[in-house]
């Protein structure tokens, strides 16, 4: 089952990522405002849950219309 939540999780979490460079090393791209990235990365968790929760759910679901 594949859901748009983890894609979007995906999304936020490659936002996270340093994109420049140079010969000295890498800077990170949110230098100055740490608060973004530990936003895009707690968002990014609350995804996941949601669509674990969910999985889980239509599993037990499933399960009890079986019997």
């Amino acid at each position: 089952m594949k859901s748009n939540l983890l894609y979007f999780a995906m999304f936020l979490l490659i936002l996270c990522v340093p994109f420049r460079g140079n010969e000295e090393g890498v800077r990170w791209l949110w230098a100055d405002i740490t608060w973004i990235p530990v936003t895009l990365v707690f968002i990014a968790l609350i995804c996941i849950g949601f669509y674990l929760y969910t999985k889980e759910r239509m599993n037990t679901l499933i399960k009890k219309n079986e019997c």
